[in-house]
């Protein structure tokens, strides 16, 4: 299989348990919930970290059906972020994967309870993946790990702390690290750890912590060349905004060059890994991130 074809073998998988991943409930106004719950995950999206989440477990000669759950509680913590960061007191946005964002539809305060909900809830089903008490317990780690105070939410607390202030160029990696490559590192590592044959997890971490970086580099330049119906977002922001990216440190043309660079260092972390179909796809996921449009 090519990128696609494994891509859309995935996704069925994937969307079918995130489509059945709440219980309808028998009170009407819970069920009311359940649908604010739902909105943000069915606007669709490239579904990136539960595929890296696969891809690794089968890198390492898993069964991809056991990084199924794993993917999906990291697909619900990915999307409760999306939802906080366009509230008003964060990114201030009104539009996502070109639908209006979660508090437009449903108000400020029901967006906050949404994203509490995909939050925790991400945890409740983590806990259902079918693996040792030992391998679940470095499960529950890695997902904690990426979304909290060593990843994620640290990103964007340094994002919105230098809202009115001059970062520097060390400090927005650091910011990209977190904010955007701990997620994408945690779904690998999640992957590696759900196949039970996690012997060279090291070299799969820093691809994916270079394929982060990639991602964003090239989000800096999509927000430049591209426009609103493309990316499903609002463009041009960072530059309005006056913030420190890839595309105003090196220009867009040096910024295209340092995703091309930090995309071959991510392709030659996978050298050590045997020959495999996962591992092709990889390689073709990494140069896939840099070429996207949207």
């Amino acid at each position: 299989m090519n990128l696609k074809e494994y891509m859309n073998a995935r996704l069925e998988e994937i969307n079918k348990t995130i489509d059945n991943v709440f219980e309808k409930s028998n009170i009407e106004l819970e069920n009311s919930f359940i649908e604010m719950l739902k909105y943000p995950l069915d606007a669709g999206g490239k579904r990136l970290r539960p595929i890296l989440t696969c891809l690794a477990c089968e890198l390492f000669e898993g069964d991809y059906k056991k990084s199924i759950i794993p993917a999906v509680s990291l697909e619900l913590i990915h999307t409760y972020s999306l939802v906080h960061d366009d509230l008003p007191a964060m990114d201030n946005d009104d539009l996502r994967r070109g639908k209006p964002t979660t508090h437009v539809k449903y108000g400020e305060a029901n967006a906050i309870l949404v994203g509490d909900g995909l939050l925790t809830y991400a945890f409740q089903l983590l806990s259902k993946t079918d693996v040792k008490d030992s391998t679940l317990r470095k499960l529950l780690f890695e997902l904690s790990y990426a979304a909290g105070v060593n990843g994620m939410v640290m990103g964007q607390f340094i994002d919105l702390y230098y809202e009115e202030k001059e970062i520097n160029f060390d400090m927005l990696k650091v910011l990209h690290a977190k904010k955007t490559g701990a997620m994408i590192r945690g779904a690998v590592r999640l992957g590696a750890i759900s196949s039970e044959n996690d012997n060279d997890i090291e070299n799969i971490t820093k691809y994916a912590e270079a394929v982060g970086l990639a991602f964003q580099i090239q989000d800096d330049i999509l927000d430049v060349i591209s426009d609103n119906e493309t990316l499903g977002k609002t463009v041009g922001k960072d530059e309005k905004e006056g913030k420190l990216t890839y595309v105003k440190q090196f220009g867009l043309e040096g910024a295209k060059k340092e995703a091309k660079k930090v995309t071959e260092k991510a392709i030659e972390y996978l050298k050590p890994y045997k020959d495999s179909e996962a591992k092709n796809i990889l390689i073709e996921l990494a140069n896939y991130i840099i070429e996207r449009k949207s």
